[in-house]
């Protein structure tokens, strides 16, 4: 069996959410879906993407 990397899952889980259609996954308007940017497989090329290690303040010293 493969392995199942978060990317592939997310893919997956995209496709599930569009009742099977990959044609559905790429026409999605669910833009408030946390999912979303992130839904065709891959990282997008702008990196909309954040990570709370991003978002968080940096202590003062």
């Amino acid at each position: 069996m493969a392995k199942l990397t978060p990317m592939k899952a997310i893919r997956k889980k995209c496709i599930d959410c569009c009742c099977g259609s990959k044609q559905e996954v790429r026409l999605c308007t669910c833009e408030n879906c946390p999912l979303f940017p992130l839904r065709m497989g891959h990282r997008p090329l702008d990196d909309k993407v954040t990570t709370d290690a991003n978002k968080t303040p940096h202590m003062a010293k």
